[in-house]
């Protein structure tokens, strides 16, 4: 499962079990605190809290980014202002795990005094680590692409199974999604940068004027990358629940990984090179 439907909003599912996982570390964390305080109610017991959850909380996400950033330096040292775009995503979980365990050993020194933290912080990562894969239906077979043929927006039909000989990265989106096009640019730029890869910006259930009139404003678009779903299959087949999505396969067609919701140029170029050394 790569996203989450609540109603009409759609969440990566990794960044709502993070999401979660901090709640869940800081609804504990004050639960506890407050059951110490019933228990030692005199006046003169030193003050029970829970603002090491919060501060460990803030810490995990600042951590997070500090250290995507760090395994992307390559790409954000020309671009440092993008370091500052924290809503594209992008965020190293371990990372943040180590700085706010960091943190925690440090506000419960000596160390006798962090047993405080020890429930929170299970409870928080069995949410992170255990629940997904408890709430995830096993896979029973791999997804591979599906035997479809689109429509080229420059003309001509695209055979998607034609294509599995290298790796092929398939963009769905829409003139009408703001995060579909903000991105737009990012992925035209990785077009240019990685001829070896095959993109595909398949616009979903819109007409062929629409697009080329919407594509004008994006001259970095390569025209004959974009393809026409009007009957929106291959969100249907891959299991799309929202725009954009990207889908990476790797050579021969299998399906290596999804990302829901705007793709930064980072996350972009990190999962290029991942699908290279493999």
């Amino acid at each position: 499962m790569s996203a989450i439907r609540l109603g009409a909003l759609v969440i990566s599912a990794p960044r709502f079990y993070a999401a979660l996982a901090l709640l869940v570390l800081v609804a504990a964390a004050e639960l506890a605190a407050r059951r110490a305080r019933r228990r030692a109610p005199d006046e003169g017991a030193a003050p029970v809290s829970a603002n090491w959850a919060w501060n460990a909380a803030g810490v995990v996400v600042l951590g997070a980014r500090v250290g995507f950033v760090i395994e992307n330096l390559g790409y954000f040292s020309s671009r440092p202002l993008e370091a500052l775009a924290f809503w594209q995503g992008g965020f190293a979980p371990w990372w943040g795990i180590a700085s706010g365990a960091a943190l925690v050993a440090w506000t419960f020194r000596p160390l006798g005094a962090v047993r405080a933290a020890l429930v929170p912080a299970a409870l928080a990562l069995a949410v992170w680590l255990v629940l997904p894969p408890l709430l995830t239906p096993a896979q029973t077979s791999a997804v591979t692409l599906p035997q479809l043929e689109l429509e080229r927006l420059t003309g001509g039909v695209v055979d998607l199974e034609a294509l599995a000989a290298g790796p092929l990265i398939v963009n769905t989106w829409a003139t009408w999604c703001l995060p579909c096009r903000r991105e737009m640019p990012q992925l035209a730029r990785a077009a240019a940068e990685n001829p070896n890869a095959t993109f595909l910006l398949v616009n979903q259930g819109e007409n062929p004027e629409a697009v080329r009139e919407f594509l004008a404003d994006y001259p970095g678009v390569n025209l004959d990358d974009v393809l026409l779903d009007g009957g929106m299959k291959v969100a249907e087949h891959l299991g799309g629940v929202g725009l954009p999505t990207t889908y990476f396969f790797a050579a021969g067609g299998e399906l290596v990984a999804t990302h829901v919701g705007e793709i930064s140029g980072a996350a972009l170029d990190q999962m290029l090179r991942r699908m290279a050394l493999d």
